[in-house]
């Protein structure tokens, strides 16, 4: 997946929170990447929710409806 169009919206240090946020996105049909740091050293690393450049006023005002819930 080419991501040089997609920017970072969260960092979640909860893999399970990051998880949630990913599933509203996509139940709203917005594209989404995620990174997840080294799985290697610490099970709950740096979890990264990117979307595409064109859905982030979107995706933000989703994520900040579900994070306040």
């Amino acid at each position: 997946m080419r991501t040089e169009n997609y920017i970072t919206i969260r960092t979640y240090h909860d893999h399970i929170l990051g998880e949630l946020m990913i599933a509203a996105l996509r139940d709203a049909g917005i594209k989404t990447f995620q990174f997840e740091g080294s799985r290697n050293i610490l099970p709950n690393d740096i979890f990264e929710i990117k979307v595409h450049e064109d859905d982030v006023d979107i995706a933000l005002e989703i994520l900040e409806s579900k994070e306040i819930t």
